[in-house]
């Protein structure tokens, strides 16, 4: 396989949006507005004063899979780091070693950014192992449960 990592643009929104939209299936069984996601998707792209970016990979003209990152600030991390937002490998191409490339890709991001860490929210732990036990073989470590506060 010929795989090619590149940073996604403005005019990848629509892909980036359904492969993203295959990932939260997945994750929650139910299908997502692929035209909200779009607009959300192409604003998040063009804005530069927000770091965010999401990188593809390609074998040829297929596109395998998609990483999404942004950044964040906090005392505890001493200033600016990233956070995976989503990361979806497609199922024919899955242990292919195509994750593994593109984590590479977040990781040589972070170090252009200054970032002294990533950060990842991982699906629960019992009904996805596999992908715990990914980011953990790409360096991550568990700091615990990750909680959430819906405003609207």
């Amino acid at each position: 396989m010929s795989l090619k990592i590149r940073e996604g643009n403005l005019e990848d929104a629509e892909l980036i949006c359904e492969l993203v939209a295959n990932l939260l299936y997945e994750l929650r069984g139910k299908p997502l507005n692929n035209d909200n996601l779009i607009n959300i998707s192409k604003e998040l792209l063009k804005n530069k004063k927000q770091r965010y970016v999401a990188y593809l990979a390609f074998n040829g003209d297929k596109c395998l899979g998609v990483v999404t990152l942004s950044e964040c600030a906090s005392l505890y991390a001493q200033g600016a780091f990233g956070i995976i937002q989503e990361l979806y490998i497609i199922p024919s191409a899955r242990s292919q070693g195509i994750g593994n490339q593109l984590i590479k890709k977040v990781k040589e991001y972070g170090i252009q950014c200054g970032w002294d860490r990533i950060e990842v929210g991982a699906p629960d732990a019992e009904k996805w192992d596999k992908t715990i036990s990914f980011y953990k073989r790409e360096g991550f470590r568990e700091l615990g449960p990750r909680l959430r506060c819906n405003l609207i």
